[in-house]
């Protein structure tokens, strides 16, 4: 007798091992919802943002709630503690440095303190408390961000450009490429000179560094351009993954034989066959809008 072949599970989390059939529907319903924004503003596109901001919202409530609360109040502090009665270690590291522990664990209850100050504003929101640690969190941003911008936008660039025109060991292309890249960022920098009348050398020197701003500009459009029909292509390429029988509403039993009525079972063509029905059911039953009145 041959043996009954056990139905696909529904809810599997090892996709690896079985297909995760809810989880399959629910990433084409999203995935299909959000591209129904190419039509227009429909309720698909609503639900399928409104489920992404409460996701995330969510998300990096639980997120910054176990590294903002749980570890610092429970684990940091605990930790520092045990570290202040061990024989012959007084030094816990915070941040990626050491202090003493003393001054670690006022540091830590400082920064308890400050975390209450900013819950302040819900009961209150002209209470100066809030404003201490904001101030403390957007000062202390700011300078990460200077420095690290200023290192990764600037020094570097700056960097980039003292490299020698013919290096030891280069060929003839390379030391083209050298005076290429050393005329065309003259002429770029030239272009941002305003403090001199723009003579016929300058002018020229502005043009040719405006050509090359526009051949940087349109490279960078087309690399965005790239970036993003590349993430196309691999939405597609899950979307056709999830069209396997594996996931089709027929597919009864495993190993059986599949047709083309498995396929069209599937979640991409019945999910895009119900958002297109439902679509064009409310364009044909919407009422006609009402002309703007004459201004």
């Amino acid at each position: 007798m041959l043996a009954l072949q056990a139905a696909p599970r529904w809810f599997e989390l090892d996709v690896a091992a079985t297909p995760d059939i809810i989880g399959g529907w629910l990433i084409c319903l999203l995935t299909l919802a959000v591209y129904s924004f190419l039509y227009k503003d429909n309720p698909f596109y609503k639900l399928a943002e409104h489920v992404f901001v409460g996701v995330a919202t969510a998300w990096y409530t639980m997120e910054f709630y176990d590294s903002g609360v749980l570890k610092a109040v429970f684990v940091y502090l605990s930790d520092a503690f045990q570290t202040l009665h061990e024989p012959g270690k007084h030094v816990t590291e915070v941040g990626g440095y050491g202090m003493p522990t003393a001054l670690a664990i006022a540091v830590r209850f400082g920064a308890v303190a400050l975390s209450v100050m900013l819950l302040v504003r819900l009961f209150n929101r002209q209470s100066w408390a809030p404003r201490w640690p904001l101030a403390l969190m957007i000062g202390i941003y700011a300078a990460l961000k200077l420095t690290a911008e200023t290192q990764a936008r600037l020094v570097s660039q700056v960097k980039e450009t003292m490299v020698p025109v013919v290096p030891e060991g280069a060929t003839w292309m390379g030391v083209v490429g050298n005076v290429v890249f050393l005329v065309g960022l003259v002429c770029v920098l030239g272009h941002f000179v305003f403090t001199f009348k723009r003579g016929k050398a300058l002018a020229g020197m502005s043009r040719a560094g405006i050509v090359i701003l526009m051949l940087t500009f349109g490279g960078m459009f087309g690399f965005t351009v790239l970036g993003r029909i590349a993430l196309l292509i691999e939405r597609v390429s899950e979307l056709a993954s999830y069209s396997e029988p594996a996931y089709s509403l027929s597919s009864a039993t495993a190993g059986a034989a599949h047709g083309w009525l498995d396929t069209a079972l599937t979640p991409p063509f019945l999910i895009a066959t119900l958002i297109v029905l439902v679509l064009v059911l409310a364009k044909l039953t919407g009422r006609a809008q009402p002309a703007p009145p004459p201004a």
